[in-house]
């Protein structure tokens, strides 16, 4: 019977000691350690970790009963841990509902809003005498604009003009270019004796002639030029101008690259601007924003037309590039067969 307690008190004993942490690295003896029978009161406290020693040998059962002491407190923190974060969405989640609702609040308010104000801009119909007003000021800037339009037409004309030439020119001059420094530099070095042997009397009349052909091909170069730079213009004119016939403004050509004459354009216009006046359709609820859309093409028409030449062209460039062009037809080179006699 008293072995049976011995045995009893020794395991409960081996028990206890085992949940002692080691501070130190040596083991301690179990007379130096406290007998205390109370147990943690909560299972938050890890009662066994890896830190921890046995200093007797426990029963398989004490062992178990560790064990299981030591995954009750994981699952336990692990809980704790599922509890929290359950409680942060539920939070989150609160007060996403709070914004929400009061967003759709707004959103109401807003709502009814818009809807008063449309209510209150809402108009019968689209007054005709507006678009009179906006086709006769369209129709006005056209008129100070057209003699800057009839210079861009003149210069195309021009351009046409100039290009052909210009390619006769280069087809005479073919390689007389550099022939004619040879025929200069031989002219420059014989004497009037040896001149005279070879039929030529007058050696600066000779050379004035073969000049011509450096002055035709320099003035051949300086109108090339000259139509570059107007080409250029028209074209920026045309790609502005393109936009204006999309946006309603009749087309002022009576074939391709052919002007109209300004009276019939006057005409033409003015038929186009009635018969729009005239014209009330609108799409949509009539409020002031439809009725923009409704003008959109007009307002465009209106600021476009008057500011369509920031600079209005004049005939400057048109004069400039004329008089080189008729200075470069003029010059009538030597005749073939007495090109080939200096060039020999």
């Amino acid at each position: 019977m008293d072995k049976l307690v011995q045995e009893k008190n020794f395991s409960m004993e081996a028990i206890i000691v085992t949940t002692i942490p080691i501070v130190t690295t040596a083991v301690p003896s179990t007379s130096a350690i406290p007998f205390d029978t109370t147990l943690p009161t909560t299972l938050e406290t890890t009662l066994v970790t890896e830190s921890f020693i046995a200093v007797a040998h426990p029963s398989d059962e004490a062992s178990k009963l560790i064990k299981a002491m030591h995954d009750m407190s994981i699952q336990t923190n692990e809980i704790n841990r599922l509890k929290d974060q359950i409680k942060s969405l539920e939070d989150e989640k609160k007060l996403a509902q709070i914004m929400h609702k009061d967003e759709t609040q707004k959103s109401n308010r807003l709502t009814e809003r818009i809807q008063k104000l449309e209510k209150e801009l809402t108009l019968k119909e689209p007054p005709a005498q507006e678009k009179q007003q906006l086709w006769a000021n369209i129709i006005n800037s056209v008129n100070d604009i057209w003699p800057s339009i009839q210079v861009i037409f003149e210069q195309k004309d021009l351009i046409k003009e100039a290009t052909k030439a210009i390619q006769r020119v280069k087809e005479e001059l073919g390689i007389k270019l550099e022939e004619a420094n040879e025929i200069i530099k031989f002219l420059n070095s014989k004497n009037k004796q040896k001149l005279e042997d070879i039929c030529i009397s007058d050696r600066t009349e000779t050379i004035l002639e073969v000049n011509k052909v450096i002055t035709k091909r320099n003035l051949m170069v300086q109108l090339e030029d000259k139509c570059q730079n107007m080409e250029l213009a028209i074209t920026r004119f045309m790609v502005k101008f393109d936009l204006l016939r999309q946006k309603g403004l009749p087309n002022p050509l009576v074939i391709i690259d052919r002007l109209m004459r300004h009276e019939d354009y006057d005409k033409k216009i003015r038929e186009v601007a009635k018969e729009q006046t005239n014209s009330s359709t609108m799409k949509g609820i009539p409020t002031r924003k439809v009725l923009y859309q409704t003008f959109e093409n007009l307002f465009y028409l209106h600021y476009e037309v008057k500011y369509l030449f920031i600079n209005k062209p004049t005939f400057s460039k048109y004069t400039k590039a004329d008089e080189i062009f008729k200075r470069m037809v003029k010059i009538k080179l030597l005749d073939a067969e007495t090109w080939e006699k200096l060039n020999d």
